[in-house]
């Protein structure tokens, strides 16, 4: 991964339709940078152009500001990754969940601080993630969670539902009516250290950078994303009454220690299923039988 000085004005890369389409305070605020001549703008006109354009500045090397939810994160992480040149990257959080720009990074939800800082920030060497064809910042899972964050991302046009609240109507709805598909799965870690060869059922194998995902759940608490490793908490399966008797506590990291549920840490990870099964990585999900996964260290370099 190439490093080298950034040359001309940031790029502010917009998606207009994050925030429920709110964008006019985001608007405002880059506005005056605009008449200072400090940035350049862009605003997305459909999907996948986050990430092209984020790939066109990299290549030109020139640092990268994205506005957005995590799906337009996920877009232009992809877009710089892809390009192999590390450039500065800034994060300004709008959207609803904002898992990896707030939960992971601690950046300011507040949109004048949170544009201060994407310009200005302290440059950080930060992890990254790829798996199968695809590159993530926050992480990726297969299982119950990732049935909920498919579920999720068909109800954010519901009025009044976003963020944690949807997150938790979401999983509760996709628990109870679609338990049954708790998906049989093998895997293995770091080439065989650690492995389950035999199929086995789970509730999810949930693979992060970052501490947290669905809008705050807490899912590897102790995630550290400048540590060069992925962490990985696994849920065995277990009676639906008992499943919604520890989720509630996902949300503080309680599960830490109950007995159905293991972490580990590791550089790579291979997961089978004989079935498709939803895989959602950064909020986007797909269906597959394989996911190999392996850590970036040090891959994004962005503004905190």
């Amino acid at each position: 991964m190439a490093t080298s000085a950034p040359v001309g004005k940031p790029l502010v890369i917009l998606n207009p339709a994050a925030n429920r389409g709110n964008m006019k305070v985001y608007r405002g605020l880059l506005q005056r940078h605009r008449d200072q001549q400090r940035i350049d703008y862009s605003e997305t006109r459909r999907p996948g152009e986050a990430k092209d354009l984020a790939q066109q500045a990299a290549m030109a090397n020139r640092e990268v500001i994205v506005v957005g939810g995590d799906g337009t994160v996920h877009e232009v992480v992809n877009g710089l990754l892809t390009a192999g040149r590390r450039v500065p990257l800034g994060i300004v959080a709008a959207g609803s969940g904002n898992d990896f720009a707030c939960n992971t990074l601690k950046l300011p939800r507040q949109p004048e601080a949170a544009i201060e800082r994407a310009l200005n920030g302290r440059l950080t060497d930060v992890d990254a993630g790829r798996v199968n064809d695809t590159y993530f910042a926050n992480g990726f899972s297969i299982g119950m969670d990732a049935e909920i964050g498919a579920l999720t991302n068909r109800m954010k046009n519901i009025p009044l539902m976003s963020g944690a609240g949807l997150y938790y109507v979401a999983a509760l709805r996709q628990l109870i009516f679609g338990f049954n598909r708790c998906p049989w799965l093998t895997f293995r870690l770091d080439d065989g250290i650690v492995e389950q060869t035999t199929e086995k059922r789970y509730v999810l194998i949930a693979v992060t950078n970052g501490p947290a995902y669905g809008a705050g759940f807490q899912i590897n608490p102790r995630a550290d994303y400048t540590d060069g490793l992925l962490d990985v908490c696994i849920v065995d399966y277990t009676p639906l009454w008992r499943v919604l008797q520890i989720f509630p506590g996902v949300k503080q990291g309680k599960h830490v220690n109950e007995p159905e549920v293991t972490f580990y840490r590791a550089r790579s990870i291979h997961i089978e299923s004989k079935r498709p099964v939803t895989l959602q990585a950064d909020g986007e999900d797909a269906s597959v039988t394989v996911a190999d996964a392996v850590i970036l260290p040090g891959a994004l370099w962005i503004r905190l």
